[in-house]
């Protein structure tokens, strides 16, 4: 997979300028992502094809300018998951980012869908599930369903980029049964993205509130 490939010091300035223009606002978050790039930390993502599917054209148009911020040229956009289906069905993908909430087809069923085709190109596909309403029972079904993991909106560059960091140096494996089909949920014993404070048992209690938004780090104790 292109996500692997080690990231050329010839690019790194680019990068330093692209990841501090998205991250203008919030100097903190700049630095880190540019600490990363000097630390020889990110991944090459020059040729990494991306599909991105999203009804509304403004976070359609946010989350692609994210990704040309990170370096990736090949992003596919979509507005339904109808139409991203024929992409997927002759495309194989490095990555592919659905929103939640979509009028002609959520983007839970879409991840279902895609989970459900095991000879097609994007059976094994890392999924990441952006929603601005993050509960528990979303995230628990998009989960379930086969994602790998799921973004609360607005998206922060620094986490999105966290999340690919952790899917292209993790190898995590893929588990295909009559239930079930996606990333192995057993690695919660392996430890989490850098950064991220352990909060399982925190989240566990969430069960009592399942229709409270979530904030980001509880969604990710889930996963």
């Amino acid at each position: 997979s292109n996500l692997f490939k080690a990231f050329p010091r010839e690019w790194t300035l680019l990068v330093v300028t692209w990841l501090g223009a998205i991250c203008c606002r919030r100097s903190v978050e700049r630095d880190d992502l540019i600490q990363k790039v000097m630390a020889g930390t990110l991944v090459n993502l020059r040729n990494t094809k991306v599909l991105v599917i999203d009804d509304n054209p403004h976070a359609l148009e946010i989350i692609s300018q994210v990704l040309v911020g990170f370096g990736i040229a090949g992003t596919q956009r979509c507005d339904s998951a109808p139409s991203a289906e024929r992409y997927i069905q002759s495309i194989q993908y490095d990555l592919i980012m659905t929103d939640a909430e979509m009028v002609n087809e959520a983007g839970l069923d879409f991840t279902r869908f895609i989970r459900s085709r095991p000879s097609a190109y994007n059976f094994s596909t890392p999924i990441i599930v952006t929603t601005g309403c993050p509960t528990l029972e979303k995230t628990a079904t998009a989960r379930d369903n086969g994602a790998n993991f799921v973004l609360a909106k607005p998206i922060v560059p620094q986490t999105l980029m966290d999340r690919i960091l952790w899917i292209a140096r993790h190898t995590r494996p893929f588990v295909a049964s009559e239930t079930y089909a996606g990333p192995d949920r057993r690695f919660r014993n392996v430890p989490l993205p850098e950064g991220l404070e352990d909060r399982r048992e925190e989240t566990r209690r969430l069960i009592a509130e399942p229709t409270r938004a979530m904030a980001q780090d509880e969604i990710d104790s889930l996963f």
